[in-house]
């Protein structure tokens, strides 16, 4: 296991280094510095932003969800409490469907939520 994290720290090291005019931007590349961080539902708990998006809101994404389970609606409560000021759902037809998250988007219609259609 170590041998893959150092494995991939070098990578990322590498990475942030290419092109970078000097440590302070390799360093700021290495951290993320002015990056949007993407991550797992589970993975945000503890953490706050302005803003999150939840890219995917449906049944390919949330395929562990089952309508009634309280303990998939706790999760989707965990990633929604992130957001300071606001949340993005974005939803792709083409994507996937909305049969299983049915219970997820109407409890968003119930808070007030408008959908909007792009």
């Amino acid at each position: 296991m170590l041998q893959i994290i150092l494995k991939a720290f070098c990578i990322h090291f590498f990475a942030s280094a290419d092109g970078a005019p000097n440590w302070a931007a390799c360093l700021d590349a290495f951290e993320g510095v002015n990056q949007i961080p993407m991550m797992t539902v589970h993975k945000s708990k503890g953490l706050e932003y302005d803003t999150i998006i939840f890219v995917g809101l449906d049944d390919r994404a949330w395929w562990a969800h089952t309508p009634g389970d309280p303990e998939s609606v706790a999760a989707f409560f965990l990633a929604l409490s992130r957001a300071k000021q606001r949340a993005i759902f974005a939803f792709c037809q083409q994507r996937g469907k909305r049969n299983n998250v049915a219970e997820l988007y109407q409890l968003l219609t119930d808070a007030g939520v408008p959908e909007i259609e792009i």
